[in-house]
């Protein structure tokens, strides 16, 4: 019984902790996908499970499932992580394309609803797919987008990956202080989570540039420490990428045995697992360390390393990657010309509604004020009704960009905002109504008796005679 409430209580979490993105334990996700869930609960235990299962082709089948789920009830934040965690498997099995396809995609639904934490989690990710293929510039550009965001949401998980793309780029690039300033700026956000994956890259990052800097006694512990950290994430792409980048720095100290160990690991792992990216990478190093002491093994890891080279970097996919980069260009032109083009009727609404409030207010005070004009309550009722109305918009219009962005556009919590906006004025209305027609009668009083007491007045003098 306890099991059955605790397995309950799990599932009815899920829409509050989505945003945070955390690792979950894959048993607990599968017990509670095999309950009684509501489609919503069931696409956030879908993607979920399919962002934290390890090494597994069953992330395809869980982002199926939550899509179909996803299309029906028009849940485009589930559609969109089920994007993301697809083009994760294929940027992780590097095809490139098809990862920045589905990452693509995902910020396209994540934009069409401004769910900002489906949008940082595929700006982290689209970062690494340009730095892979040494587009260094458009990489810095998304790290720099996710580190934003996930500094506004306090996401010390993305904000920590996020720094390491971005020290990365800058390493690649020859900027090794800006390469130090952000690893360690990852550094400390992964320590703060102490969770596996953010600790792996930090010092992943802190261990390049040491090495960069010549530091290498300092450089080889931070490997060591992302080695261990990759092991503990249990993703078999993250364990070959930390052997090889020890492999590297052994290579750098001479030390020939230390980097023949470590890049045969990271070969036997890429090579088991299918691993394209690190298999050229260890491929090419085996070859160079085989070469005048094995040219048999020598030329047949540089073969394997022609035929990574060739699945990572072939020219059909290079052609649909820069298909992508320039159509994704294209799009995000025409939302920015959609967005200032929106920006600048808002701010025309937004002068009409102040003129229009200015004029109908103008009017109720000079019948206040008017020592000859006497107006009927009922007028100034109506004025004041109108009046609410332009200002009740007035507030829609200034505060819709924010409303959008705190409600994740979603229709009823963007009523229950605008219906809490209206419980606010509508008294307020109600006081100035009966404040403004309790001055209007009394003005009304003082003027009809004002113009009694001319008549007795002018009648007087004849009551005489």
């Amino acid at each position: 019984m306890l099991g059955v409430l605790l397995v309950a209580n799990f599932s009815g979490i899920f829409a509050q902790t989505i945003q945070t993105i955390q690792t979950y334990n894959i048993d607990s996700l599968k017990q509670v996908l095999s309950t009684d869930l509501h489609d919503t609960n069931r696409i956030w235990a879908l993607n979920n499970l399919g962002r934290n299962i390890q090494n597994s082709d069953t992330i395809l089948a869980l982002a199926d499932q939550a899509i179909a789920l996803s299309q029906p009830i028009g849940f485009t934040r589930g559609e969109a992580e089920a994007y993301n965690n697809i083009g994760l498997w294929f940027n992780q099995k590097g095809n490139y394309p098809k990862a920045l396809q589905n990452y693509l995609k995902s910020i396209q639904l994540s934009e069409s609803i401004n769910y900002e934490a489906g949008l940082k989690r595929s700006f982290n990710s689209i970062s690494t797919v340009y730095l892979y293929l040494k587009d260094y510039n458009t990489s810095l550009i998304y790290a720099r987008k996710a580190r934003s965001l996930s500094i506004k949401q306090h996401d010390l998980h993305v904000l920590a990956l996020s720094c390491a793309w971005l020290s990365k780029a800058f390493l690649e690039s020859h900027r090794n202080d800006s390469a130090l300033k952000y690893a360690q700026e990852s550094y400390e956000a992964a320590i703060k989570r102490k969770e596996p994956f953010p600790l792996y890259l930090a010092t992943a990052r802190l261990g390049e540039v040491n090495a960069i800097e010549g530091n290498h006694s300092v450089a080889l512990e931070y490997l060591r420490l992302s080695l261990d950290n990759s092991k503990k994430d249990q993703r078999f792409f993250r364990i070959a990428g930390a052997h090889q980048q020890l492999a590297n720095e052994f290579k750098n100290i001479g030390a020939r045995d230390s980097c023949l160990f470590h890049a045969r690991q990271a070969f036997n792992i890429s090579k088991a697992e299918n691993l394209p990216a690190t298999l050229l990478s260890s491929s090419l190093l085996l070859s160079e360390l085989n070469e005048g002491v094995d040219n048999t093994e020598s030329l047949y890891y540089h073969k394997l390393a022609l035929a990574a080279q060739d699945s990572l970097f072939s020219q059909e996919k290079n052609q649909q990657v820069e298909a992508l980069r320039f159509s994704e260009t294209l799009r995000q032109q025409e939302v920015e010309a959609t967005r200032k083009q929106a920006e600048f009727e808002r701010k025309n609404n937004l002068q009409y509604a102040g003129i229009a409030f200015g004029f109908i207010v103008f009017v109720i005070v000079f019948l206040l004020l008017s020592h000859s004009i006497i107006a009927r309550p009922g007028l100034i009722r109506f004025l004041g009704v109108l009046a609410l109305l332009i200002v009740f918009e007035f507030i829609n219009l200034l505060l819709g960009p924010l409303i959008d962005r705190a409600t994740a556009r979603s229709p009823i919590l963007m009523l229950i905002t605008m219906v809490c906006i209206a419980a606010i004025l509508i008294p307020v209305h109600h006081q100035l109504d009966k404040w403004v027609t309790q001055k209007l009668v009394e003005k009304n009083k003082r003027i009809r008796l004002a113009a009694a007491k001319k008549i007795i007045a002018s009648l007087a003098p004849e009551e005489k005679k």
